[in-house]
């Protein structure tokens, strides 16, 4: 035989709010992920200038050709 009626809303309606902490809310998580999201932008921005910078350098000097010692010499 199911419950009846009355049964159900006695057991709906227990106060459960004691049997839980109150929950404190803390800010520091998400500045903490922020700030380690913001800091592995700026690596990953100074690795590719330093790249960019690399290769236009490259590109910008010749290349060393060395010269014959026993030419140069006057003597």
């Amino acid at each position: 035989m199911p419950p009846s009626p009355a049964q159900l809303d006695t057991q709906v309606s227990r106060d459960t709010s004691h049997l839980l902490s109150p929950h404190k809310r803390s800010g520091v998580g998400p500045v903490v992920g922020i700030v380690i999201i913001v800091f592995v932008l700026i690596l990953g921005a100074f690795y590719f200038w330093g790249a960019y910078l690399n290769n236009k350098n490259s590109v910008d000097q010749l290349p060393l050709i060395p010269s014959d010692s026993s030419t140069t010499e006057q003597g």
